[in-house]
């Protein structure tokens, strides 16, 4: 008499099918494994990604994007400036890909500061399985001066500090304006410093190497010194580097807004 199993065998080949060894078949459970794993966090990547845009705090209420292809040299009268503060740039995205560290963009107004930094967002977003959130300065002084009396507003700003704590690669955008124009003595109101010192201090987090694990880039039409008159002399320690290789100066560029 056929065993159960002969008999299975010998329907499977009458319908044309073919037969799989152990081995043949474990290679097919582990791809099926490996591709739904990977499904599972493409899905749970783009769910983060999701969070990060909807708690993003933008000048003009809706998202910005640009590229690294759109940052054009030749709009600028130094074009040669021009092109070595974009090589600059995406030499830096480069390094941010393997290591985490804070980043300064300096100079004046309509320079490119914000589009060359939504660039930098915009590869990791292409090219890494990083997450990003861009914070407008001034938005953020709104929102931390409606929680006062506001409980949805109060919500809302916590929810954004948690994203802004957790959120591998962050933006702070033309830091400074919202206190004062360049060379003001000015200083930022107190909770607003210490809703800013609570977040430099969550993203200094290190791993068990004692490596950094997020990156902090920081906007400004403020110079260094001229941040220290406006904030805490801790808070800009944590926040804006003085690293030569991490600062991109875009002075001798001239405004192009239209």
């Amino acid at each position: 008499m056929q065993s159960v199993s002969d008999v299975a065998k010998e329907w499977i080949k009458s319908k044309g099918g073919t037969l799989l060894s152990e081995e043949e078949l474990n290679k097919r459970l582990a791809e099926i494994d490996r591709q739904a794993s990977e499904k599972a966090a493409a899905d749970y990547l783009e769910l983060k990604r999701k969070v990060y845009q909807r708690d993003s705090l933008w000048p003009s209420g809706r998202k910005a994007a640009f590229s690294f292809e759109r940052w054009l040299p030749e709009r600028q009268p130094d074009v040669s400036l021009a092109t070595t503060i974009k090589k600059q740039s995406t030499d830096l995205f480069k390094r941010l890909r393997h290591e985490a560290f804070n980043v300064f963009l300096h100079g004046s107004a309509g320079v490119g500061k914000t589009a060359m930094t939504l660039a930098i967002l915009d590869a990791f977003e292409r090219f890494t399985n990083k997450t990003t959130m861009f914070v407008s300065a001034v938005a953020l002084r709104e929102a931390v001066m409606y929680d006062f009396n506001d409980n949805q507003a109060r919500a809302k700003l916590e929810r954004i500090q948690k994203s802004m704590l957790e959120v591998d690669v962050l933006v702070i955008d033309d830091f400074g304006s919202e206190v004062g124009m360049a060379g003001s003595v000015r200083q930022a109101t107190e909770r607003l410093q210490q809703f800013y010192m609570r977040v430099a201090d969550g993203r200094y987090e290190v791993d068990e190497n004692g490596r950094r694990t997020k990156c902090t880039i920081i906007t400004s039409n403020n110079t260094r010194s001229e941040l220290g008159a406006m904030y805490n002399d801790k808070l800009i320690s944590r926040l804006v580097t003085k690293k030569p290789d991490n600062v991109i100066l875009f002075v001798g560029l001239e405004d192009v807004r239209d």
